[in-house]
């Protein structure tokens, strides 16, 4: 059996990606179409069904009910509760960031685990000090956007992909990102690495994607020190959000002096 992402215990215990608060506030009677990615075939399935179920065995029952749970129930519930159905404008905190940041994270490294056939992309000791303290390590970025909502329809939407810099340099490096969304909520979370292990010990590189996501999607981590004024001015909708998940094709590099 697999371990738990975040310990060394059996990962015995499935992480609802989209967690039962969201999914009561769902239309009960609703059906809904599911499309699942089969990875081992690439086949794409989808299906009707009354009841939404999306969930990664990567996890143990001690961390799924103690420090996750808390993350949700305290932490993320009440600082996005109140945006996944509402436009209204409205300003996040320090504290709200913070929260919905972790959530993000800890969604990236699911994720990353869910149809792990390699090493981890984020060593042990990064993934277990997140258990302690929920701290997000260096090279991480995280952006939060908002979906158009169109009356009587509802999203769910989780997708993540790795890659790298193809051209082998000293400052080669990989790069994973999962983008999750419910409802008006998009969050889009990306983590890199150097290849070369010489250049671990400086800080890995950031990625600016293109401007022309600037206006849509909000770079909420790492923070700023700010306050973030919610809705952004742009929402992304049908015909963006696969744009927006790939929009790691291309992108620029920041590499600070050292």
């Amino acid at each position: 059996m697999k371990k738990c992402a975040f310990c060394t215990r059996p990962a015995n215990s499935r992480e609802h990606i989209f967690s039962d608060w969201m999914l009561r506030m769902l239309p009960s009677k609703e059906r809904y179409i599911l499309r699942e990615r089969i990875p081992a075939t690439g086949e794409l399935l989808k299906y009707p069904t009354k009841k939404i179920k999306v969930v990664a065995k990567v996890v143990c029952e001690r961390c799924n009910n103690t420090w996750m749970s808390r993350l949700e129930d305290e932490h993320l519930k009440p600082a996005i509760e109140n945006l996944l159905f509402s436009e209204n404008r409205t300003t996040l905190t320090a504290k709200e960031i913070v929260a919905i940041s972790a959530f993000a994270f800890k969604t990236l490294i699911l994720a990353n685990h869910k149809d792990l056939t390699s090493a981890p992309f984020f060593p042990r000791v990064q993934r277990f000090r997140f258990r302690r303290e929920l701290r997000i390590p260096d090279g991480v970025q995280i952006w939060m956007a908002s979906r158009k909502a169109l009356a009587g329809k509802y999203y769910g939407f989780w997708r993540s992909a790795g890659g790298g810099v193809n051209e082998k340099s000293p400052y080669s490096f990989r790069l994973y990102s999962c983008t999750w969304n419910f409802q008006n909520i998009v969050l889009q979370a990306l983590g890199t690495k150097w290849d070369n292990s010489t250049q671990r010990k400086n800080e890995p590189p950031s990625l600016s994607p293109s401007s022309e996501w600037e206006r849509a999607a909000v770079l909420i981590w790492p923070p700023r020190g700010n306050l973030i004024f919610w809705p952004p001015p742009f929402y992304l909708g049908d015909n963006t959000i696969e744009a927006f998940t790939d929009r790691w094709n291309e992108f620029r590099i920041t590499i600070r002096a050292v």
